[in-house]
């Protein structure tokens, strides 16, 4: 099956070009990570959903577990939400992962790669922000120094 750029998609492929899905399953870590942002960070140490997605992305990656999200309901996450250089994290990651340059040709393998990365590492975020007590924000400061 060809899209409309031209990109050869197996039968087995969502086309899906600009939006990366979280599954519904653990949407709940992604609030309990920002939710309370607004209010001084103590307690969410992310603005953004797109940031708790980055960090579970490359905790994932770092422990190179990759797993394809359940189907069902999803949020998304737009394309256009990621800076420049978010992207270029997840374009090579995605080289990285797939040992080919070409996958830069195709923005949903891209995206999709992130997804089953941040599907796995969310897991990982959980435990160790949420799940150790204490402040996530702490909790964050001491995994990103080694003291987790």
């Amino acid at each position: 099956m060809t899209c409309p750029e031209g990109v050869i998609m197996s039968e087995n492929s969502v086309i899906r070009k600009d939006r990366v899905n979280i599954d519904d399953d653990v949407i709940g870590i992604y609030h309990e990570l920002t939710s309370k942002a607004e209010e001084g960070g103590e307690l969410a140490p992310f603005r953004t959903h797109k940031d708790v997605f980055m960090l579970a992305v490359v905790l994932g990656y770092r422990r190179d577990m990759r797993r394809p999200a359940p189907s069902g309901a999803k949020h998304t996450i737009r394309r256009e939400v990621f800076s420049e250089e978010d992207y270029q994290l997840l374009e090579a990651i995605a080289v990285a992962t797939t040992g080919d340059v070409n996958v830069l040709l195709n923005q949903g393998e891209i995206l999709t790669i992130a997804e089953e990365y941040a599907q796995a590492g969310i897991h990982d975020v959980k435990a160790e922000l949420l799940d150790q007590g204490g402040q996530p924000l702490r909790n964050l400061v001491a995994m990103l120094v080694g003291k987790s």
